[in-house]
């Protein structure tokens, strides 16, 4: 049986919840042994959640075990029962240091669930302790906190996975990926990707975030590291995780109503990209928090040379020659038809499951750090191609990346 994987929780805010959660719904694979936050009374309330869930989730399983009419069934809610009520004798350590966790803790795995100007850190620090990491999105605010992250988890030998990867674990962007690797739809040579919310700012037009979302010292960025993340991981891996190699970007401030707050509002609300990757296909991302658009086609569509994808559906193209009396060829006439995509008979874990997969196997997770570090290259080398006003590459992207930080002028961006 695969070892019970111990997770050490490093950062217990908003988002860290749903890792808590996440965790507890595989109580066979997973323990929850400790969590850490800079605030104590964060780390007391989300280790008190652990526990309440735990015991609540263990009185639901025994009482489901009496009804369950197969002993199979009836077997396994007994024994994630019985894990679950571990918790109540095992406890939640609580921690305000990450590095006195990662000493003092018996730990296999943490579960970053920390703002991004806290992701590189404390991600270098476990690794080195020999621990896998799960980190929230963003990985990073640029692709050189990203390539450190990466690059200390390979030499480790630890498993790196971030979340934003469980939009890449279904059953139809396993057969898309499929589909497009293996020449079902041809030559893919393009794919477009639209994103946008009509009004969907935090702490402009949403509430209840935190004030770093705004301040890109802090998130790295806007639209596109919220939001833009998930569709860019979705689309690198439909697309079988081309390497990109040039980076051209736009961004755009202004909706209304403008923000009135007192923090720090650097942060774009609207990002277009286009990616040149190495091996000749190209990509345009286009992601909004804000927009005064409505009615039109949003996802992504993908091009090939005998078929495509409008989101989720295919089209292969099966169309016939006109010829003359003498058999010669005289026009084209397409056919593109709809055709049932082929999904695979099989069970697709979700992102936390993936992980701990990962973590008992020399398998990867689906979004691992070379994956995460692709994604954030576009993202950051996206703002500032937007900055320079110039397509880059990703070569010199780690040369100049530092001017994003810089209060230069021309940062086009009203």
């Amino acid at each position: 049986m695969a070892k019970r994987i111990k997770i050490g929780l490093i950062g217990c805010g908003m988002i860290s919840g749903s890792h808590i959660n996440g965790y507890l719904a595989h109580p066979q694979h997973a323990e929850i042994v400790a969590v850490c936050d800079t605030v104590d009374e964060n780390a007391k309330r989300r280790a008190a959640q652990v526990l309440a869930g735990a015991e609540t989730r263990a009185t639901e399983a025994t009482a489901n075990a009496k009804k369950a009419d197969a002993a199979e069934a009836r077997e396994r809610l007994n024994e994630n029962a019985a894990r679950w009520a571990e918790y109540k004798e095992n406890g939640v350590k609580i921690y305000n240091d990450y590095n006195e966790m990662l000493k003092a803790c018996e730990l296999d795995a943490v579960s970053l669930a920390t703002p991004p100007f806290v992701h590189e850190a404390p991600t270098v620090a476990a690794a080195a302790a020999g621990k896998h990491v799960f980190c929230e999105k963003p990985m990073a605010r640029t692709a050189t906190e990203a390539r450190s992250m990466r690059d200390a988890c390979d030499k480790a030998g630890v498993k790196l996975a971030y979340q934003s990867g469980g939009t890449c674990l279904d059953p139809r962007s396993y057969a898309i990926r499929e589909y497009v690797t293996s020449g079902k739809i041809g030559d893919v040579y393009y794919g477009r990707l639209t994103s946008y919310r009509v009004r969907g700012r935090p702490n402009v037009d949403m509430f209840g975030f935190g004030r770093w979302f705004l301040n890109s010292v802090y998130s790295g960025g806007g639209t596109i590291y919220d939001i833009g993340v998930y569709a860019i991981n979705r689309t690198l891996y439909l697309l079988g995780s081309p390497q990109p190699a040039t980076i051209s970007g736009i961004a755009y401030r202004g909706m209304l109503p403008e923000y009135t707050g007192e923090e720090i509002n650097d942060v774009e609300e609207h990002a277009s990209v286009f990616v040149r990757f190495t091996n000749g296909m190209s990509c345009t991302f286009e992601n909004g928090w804000s927009s005064n658009m409505a009615g039109q086609p949003q996802g992504l569509f993908i091009f090939g040379s005998k078929g495509s994808f409008s989101n989720d559906k295919l089209y292969l193209e099966k169309g016939e020659w006109d010829t003359d009396d003498k058999g010669n060829r005289r026009r084209y006439r397409e056919n593109l038809v709809e055709t049932p995509l082929e999904l695979p008979d099989r069970h697709f874990p979700d992102k936390f499951r993936d992980f701990l997969n990962a973590c008992n196997s020399d398998a990867q997770p689906v979004s691992n750090g070379d994956i995460g570090l692709n994604v954030t290259e576009i993202m950051s080398g996206a703002l500032l191609s937007a900055k320079l006003g110039r397509e880059i590459t990703v070569d010199e992207l780690y040369d100049i990346e530092a001017l994003r930080s810089e209060p230069t002028p021309g940062w086009p961006i009203p």
